[in-house]
């Protein structure tokens, strides 16, 4: 056995406790199920020994850096997977990033989290687009070691998981993560066609799998084609996994057809600052859960509940589940309030129903013209005295689009001095539509 095997899996001094129970959590893994694949991809099986070897290695090769996060570019083989183990072993935390990212622009996102303490023990970084540029958020709370999550999505101890989505989408790479610290094994494929899908879940015995909004479209328009291969899949395959943006007709077509192998359709809402909801096997698929640890609400455009079955913005907090934030910016408490902009309306037992992913890009000012939501964004982040701020559109009682703002200031500014100075900016906004707190800080 290599002394990289026989080691002390020890991280850098620097690295999150969080980050040390995943080196821990792999190097015992490597020990005691070396010959187990982690990784099939579709050139080779990578085994956990080769895994935790491999990961060892390449931080033998790498130049020593203090950088929180390191950006690890995320291709569909092993080759990712031990890059971000090899980031956790130097004590930073990987951040995958499409192959074809340019570096430049990686580089300045990044640079953002360098000077900031981190206290909420983050173990991921993920890349996002938004108004003002890229930005880096870190993923901390609840550790991807902790079975319940893991548990609550359908994964299982020792279980293989088929993965044909991007890698740098946050949603697959934790679950990637979540099935090999379970001890299972995470099938990587570069391509999607339905008949292969299908093939390489029969031959590895995959038992949970993920598609893409676009991937359950292909499936179904070759169901006819798929007949013969169903019966193979028999007993292994059971539970497929898709984003709650799919429509739940398409959902239940889907359910119809995995239904001959077994297998039960889940939605899931995954969001990117918190984790979301399921739908439940056997119940609507339009209807989600909380997982566990995650609290919803929706709120008004003054931020204020809205009732039962009111559409509204939706928000997230969590008493033990991972929280995302943004890396220039100080961990806040898990139980902070946070939105990523999309819609939805709660029931009586606090199921959430989608109504609209992501913010508008447009709203109607109010002399009738049409302006752009990121005009508006820039005009608010060139006040001085705003802190922060939140844009949520909605249509009134004509359906027309009218913006809502909500503000963070640290002096005593109204709305209607706000209002002036959106007008100024070629952003008008109803005075009557923003509110103003001020707290000095979001």
């Amino acid at each position: 056995m290599t002394s990289a095997m026989t080691s002390t899996p020890v991280a850098a001094a620097a690295a999150s406790t969080t980050v040390r129970d995943i080196v821990a959590r792999f190097h015992d893994l490597a020990v005691n199920q070396p010959d187990r694949a982690a990784v099939i991809d579709a050139h080779r099986a990578t085994t956990f020994a080769d895994l935790w070897r491999s990961a060892y290695e390449h931080v033998a090769r790498q130049q020593p850096t203090d950088r929180l996060v390191v950006p690890v570019l995320a291709r569909p083989t092993a080759a990712t997977i031990i890059a971000a183990l090899g980031v956790w072993l130097g004590g930073g935390i990987p951040m995958p990033v499409p192959a074809t990212a340019r570096a430049k622009f990686i580089d300045a996102a990044i640079q953002q989290a360098d000077n900031v303490g981190h206290w909420c023990q983050p173990w991921r970084a993920h890349l996002r687009t938004e108004h003002g540029g890229r930005r880096v958020y870190v993923a901390g709370g609840e550790p991807p070691t902790s079975p319940r999550f893991a548990d609550a999505i359908g994964l299982t101890a020792g279980g293989t998981s088929l993965l044909t989505a991007p890698l740098h989408v946050a949603a697959i790479f934790d679950t990637a993560v979540r099935q090999l610290l379970h001890g299972g094994t995470v099938v990587l494929r570069p391509e999607f066609s339905p008949q292969d899908w299908l093939a390489t879940a029969v031959e590895t015995g995959a038992d949970w799998a993920v598609l893409a909004a676009g991937q359950v479209m292909g499936l179904l328009q070759r169901q006819e084609t798929l007949t013969e291969w169903l019966p193979f899949a028999t007993g292994a395959l059971r539970r497929v996994v898709v984003p709650a943006a799919v429509p739940a007709v398409n959902i239940g077509y889907l359910a119809a057809v995995t239904a001959r192998t077994g297998a039960t359709v889940t939605a899931w809402y995954h969001a990117p600052t918190y984790d979301g909801a399921l739908s439940q096997p056997g119940g609507s698929h339009g209807s989600l859960t909380p997982l566990p640890g995650v609290h919803l609400r929706t709120v008004d455009p003054a931020g204020r509940p809205t009732l039962p079955g009111v559409a509204g913005l939706i928000e997230a907090s969590s008493s033990s589940g991972a929280t995302a934030h943004r890396a220039d910016q100080p961990c806040t408490p898990a139980g902070t309030w946070r939105t990523s902009g999309d819609i939805g309306t709660l029931d009586q037992d606090g199921n959430l129903t989608l109504r609209r992913l992501e913010a508008a890009r447009h709203y109607l000012s109010p002399d009738a013209a049409t302006v752009g939501v990121a005009v508006l964004r820039q005009a608010l982040a060139a006040h001085p005295d705003i802190t922060s701020h939140t844009i949520y559109v909605v249509p009134d009682e004509h359906g027309q689009r009218r913006a809502h703002i909500r503000v963070w200031t640290h002096t005593a500014l109204t709305p209607a001095a706000v209002a002036r100075h959106c007008a100024t900016h070629r952003s008008p906004c109803a005075p009557e539509h923003i509110t103003v707190t001020t707290t000095g800080a979001r």
